[in-house]
């Protein structure tokens, strides 16, 4: 008898011993999401991942990377030149029209190839030494969907960098009942797998979370509060789809 309540009395200090193991283990970890959690600025710009599967990166639509396409808007300025300069969109062939040297095919460059293309035909037979700045003001090739529960939904070409609020005001803003704290933004990684990132927007209007930035492609949903079929009529039809994420 007494050494039952010996064995029970061992037994009882190990699972003491185990619970408070687990319960250090548990605070570590909250601890740590806190300080990541205070390291961020409120109200900074943050961006989802590129890559929803690896879940590292941070997106801009760098104007060093992209290539021009059709329907982009850009503004050309060549210095100290006025005439010369000017806000011309890529044509569906890809060529905009300049002064003096007519039609220049800039689809498929970046910006700098395009500053480069146009610097050369007008140093060679028109200016000395001309200075050309290209600027992308809308990234017509570069889209994002906003549907639900907002006044206009559609299809919206990006301008410049662009983040989750400026997108809703683009489709005139929220409307009806939305579901403000699980608007989903839908990204599509390089392998083709698609994540719902789901957004609580309350916090990002408080201050307490950053505005992620959107990117081309993105389909940004505002469900109505209350109404989770429709959540499901759109992952049914998106290829690809693996799962939601909290931003």
């Amino acid at each position: 008898m007494l050494r039952l309540r010996s064995d029970r009395g061992a037994t009882l200090h190990h699972l003491l011993l185990l619970l408070v193991v687990l319960v250090m283990g548990f605070t570590t970890v909250i601890s740590a999401e806190q300080a990541s959690a205070a390291d961020a600025e409120p109200g900074e710009l943050r961006a989802m991942p590129a890559t929803p599967a690896e879940g590292s990166g941070v997106v801009t639509l760098s104007t060093n990377d992209y290539r021009i396409g059709p329907s982009d808007q850009l503004e050309i300025d060549v210095f100290q030149i006025e005439e010369l300069s000017g806000v011309e969109r890529v044509n569906s062939r890809g060529y905009i029209k300049m002064p003096l040297i007519g039609s220049v095919k800039v689809a498929g460059l970046t910006q700098g190839e395009a500053e480069n293309l146009i610097t050369g035909l007008y140093s060679d037979e028109y200016l000395e030494d001309p200075q050309v700045n290209i600027d992308i003001i809308e990234y017509a090739s570069q889209q994002v969907t906003v549907m639900g529960a907002v006044k206009e939904p559609g299809v919206f070409a990006l301008k410049g960098r662009t983040t989750l609020l400026q997108a809703l005001a683009m489709a005139k803003g929220l409307d009806g009942l939305p579901d403000k704290e699980g608007i989903i933004i839908f990204r599509a990684n390089t392998a083709g797998k698609v994540v719902g990132y789901v957004v609580d927007l309350a916090q990002i209007e408080s201050g307490l979370q950053g505005d992620p930035e959107v990117i081309g492609s993105d389909k940004i949903v505002v469900p109505v509060a209350g109404v989770a079929s429709g959540i499901k009529g759109i992952t049914d039809t998106l290829r690809g789809f693996v799962g939601f994420q909290r931003y």
